[in-house]
């Protein structure tokens, strides 16, 4: 049997793995290795494990821990790629390992892992491993563990992973059961974050026709129209701020992320466009409809959605709810602190999905950053954490789905 001392070893272990996410980085490596690892890993604990997804360079891992039947399933996700950087936390090589130790000797803090992702997220996957694997043999529930590709990007990992869920659910002779509640172990401090805001990006298209600079009234110009349209966003991002405020999210967001037009200063610009991200809160209207209303009037020749993702929101009284926010509190002895966050995360497909989601995860700094570290103690707690809830979540009969 696995125990806490492991959770450091074990993290250390996949940071050494390189996972950058090749839609970021052009030449990264993905994530075929470290889901290697990682079912092998569960797979000699008595896990059944497999890689799921369409393309076989970047597989995703989804793997079940059977119980005796009749419980609650409860779903432990992350993401197994990271962003790019020009360093491993020790200042050597690239992407998030480079096969040397992800500390280096000018970290000597014994507390600290440093390297890409030990933070985002490397130690929680390796705590909800460790917590999974020495979870006691008598659950009545089943565990199921569903670590994603490309959570950093498109999120195409977590989409497999659902589709490969309902797939298990459905199948005649296998009949798995559906997840009733999930915990997503993205770094939260030891926080649970309850909700977090959704985002979708645009690009808008303004054409004009093109004529010489000294006769500019022989043409129309696609950057003034674009000038208005500029003005028209900004106004609209005065309207979220004045809005009903969130009370964990505050408020929603519009920018300009990418302006780009023209293509000589003596010529009157027959193209412009704008890339326009908008942050959404739990309950926001169709972004997509909103942005065509607020840019009407500077007659944009088309709005083209690039990429959406919805936010999500938990209800604070639901079964895994509680179960998260009892485990810390248990484990911690003080009150859990309930959040939302302002960035996506892939809670948001399994909110959409219809599974009950918290997020729960170890206390760090560096996500994204060239230097990266994991607190081993708050990985030891979060172990604790992760098992509290699946001893209480999947260890007695479900007699009620509305419990969930």
């Amino acid at each position: 049997m696995q125990s806490t001392d492991d959770v450091a070893a074990l993290t250390r272990r996949l940071v050494e793995v390189d996972a950058t996410n090749p839609s970021l980085v052009a030449g990264g490596a993905g994530e075929r290795e470290i889901a290697v690892i990682i079912a092998e890993w569960l797979a000699g604990r008595g896990f059944e494990a497999r890689l799921v997804g369409a393309d076989a360079a970047r597989p995703s891992v989804l793997a079940r821990r059977r119980g005796t039947g009749g419980g609650r399933t409860l779903l432990l996700a992350g993401h197994l790629d990271t962003v790019g950087g020009t360093g491993t936390g020790t200042g050597t090589g690239t992407g998030k390992g480079n096969g040397t130790g992800a500390d280096g000797a000018a970290h000597a803090d014994p507390d600290r892992i440093v390297g890409r992702g030990a933070y985002d997220m490397a130690g929680g996957l390796a705590a909800a491993m460790i917590a999974a694997a020495d979870a006691p043999r008598d659950l009545v529930g089943d565990v199921v563990l569903a670590f994603a590709a490309d959570e950093e990007f498109g999120s195409s990992g977590m989409e497999e992973l659902l589709a490969a869920i309902d797939a298990d659910e459905t199948h005649a002779e296998s009949a798995d059961r559906r997840p009733d509640g999930a915990v997503v172990l993205e770094p939260t401090d030891l926080e649970v974050t309850l909700a977090h805001r959704g985002f979708a990006w645009y690009r808008v298209e303004y054409e004009g026709v093109a004529a010489h600079g000294s006769q500019p009234e022989l043409g129309v110009d696609a950057i003034d129209r674009a000038l208005d349209g500029l003005v028209a966003l900004r106004a609209l991002g005065a309207e979220l701020d004045a809005r009903s405020r969130h009370p964990l999210l505050g408020s929603g967001s519009v920018r300009v992320a990418a302006v780009e037009g023209g293509t000589d200063a003596a010529t009157v610009a027959d193209r412009c466009e704008l890339v326009v991200e908008r942050r959404t809160l739990p309950g926001d209207a169709d972004p997509m409809a909103e942005l065509q209303r607020v840019l009407a009037a500077s007659r944009p020749a088309r709005v083209v959605a690039l990429v959406a993702r919805p936010a999500m929101e938990a209800d604070a009284t639901s079964r895994i709810a509680r179960a998260v926010l009892d485990a810390v509190e248990g484990v911690t002895g003080a009150t859990a602190v309930r959040r939302g966050d302002p960035w996506w995360t892939d809670a948001g497909l399994i909110a959409a999905a219809d599974i009950p989601v918290v997020l729960v995860g170890p206390s760090g700094g560096g996500a994204h950053a060239d230097e990266e570290w994991v607190s081993v103690a708050s990985l030891e707690t979060l172990v604790a954490v992760i098992g509290r809830v699946i001893r209480d979540f999947c260890g007695e009969p479900d007699t009620a789905a509305s419990a969930r």
